[in-house]
Protein backbone atom coordinates (compact mmCIF):
# COMPACT_ATOMS: atom_id res chain seq x y z
CA UNK A 1 0.00 0.00 0.00
CA UNK A 2 1.37 3.40 -0.97
CA UNK A 3 1.33 6.04 1.77
CA UNK A 4 -0.76 9.14 1.10
CA UNK A 5 0.90 12.17 -0.42
CA UNK A 6 1.09 15.43 1.51
CA UNK A 7 -1.49 16.88 -0.88
CA UNK A 8 -3.90 14.03 -0.16
CA UNK A 9 -3.58 14.49 3.59
CA UNK A 10 -4.01 18.26 3.39
CA UNK A 11 -7.15 17.81 1.26
CA UNK A 12 -8.63 15.04 3.42
CA UNK A 13 -11.51 16.31 5.58
CA UNK A 14 -11.01 13.34 7.91
CA UNK A 15 -7.38 14.27 8.66
CA UNK A 16 -7.02 16.11 11.94
CA UNK A 17 -6.23 19.81 12.08
CA UNK A 18 -3.17 18.96 14.18
CA UNK A 19 -1.81 16.59 11.51
CA UNK A 20 -2.45 19.05 8.70
CA UNK A 21 -0.76 21.88 10.61
CA UNK A 22 2.25 19.73 11.50
CA UNK A 23 2.57 18.51 7.90
CA UNK A 24 2.26 22.02 6.50
CA UNK A 25 5.03 23.25 8.81
CA UNK A 26 7.21 20.20 8.09
CA UNK A 27 7.01 20.82 4.35
CA UNK A 28 8.68 24.22 4.83
CA UNK A 29 11.62 22.73 6.74
CA UNK A 30 14.72 20.85 5.71
CA UNK A 31 13.37 17.36 4.96
CA UNK A 32 16.09 15.57 6.95
CA UNK A 33 15.47 17.72 10.02
CA UNK A 34 11.71 17.31 9.69
CA UNK A 35 11.99 13.52 9.41
CA UNK A 36 14.37 13.30 12.38
CA UNK A 37 11.95 15.32 14.50
CA UNK A 38 8.98 13.23 13.32
CA UNK A 39 10.81 10.02 14.22
CA UNK A 40 11.66 11.40 17.66
CA UNK A 41 8.04 12.43 18.20
CA UNK A 42 6.89 8.96 17.11
CA UNK A 43 9.22 7.31 19.64
CA UNK A 44 8.05 9.61 22.45
CA UNK A 45 4.37 9.03 21.68
CA UNK A 46 4.90 5.26 21.37
CA UNK A 47 6.61 5.25 24.76
CA UNK A 48 3.77 7.24 26.28
CA UNK A 49 1.21 4.82 24.86
CA UNK A 50 3.18 1.83 26.13
CA UNK A 51 3.28 3.37 29.63
CA UNK A 52 -0.47 4.00 29.60
CA UNK A 53 -1.40 0.50 28.46
CA UNK A 54 -2.28 -1.94 31.22
CA UNK A 55 0.53 -4.31 32.09
CA UNK A 56 -0.67 -7.81 31.73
Amino acid sequence: MTPPTPEQILADPAASFWLKEALHKALTRDPVDALNDAETLTAVLQGRLNNLMPKG
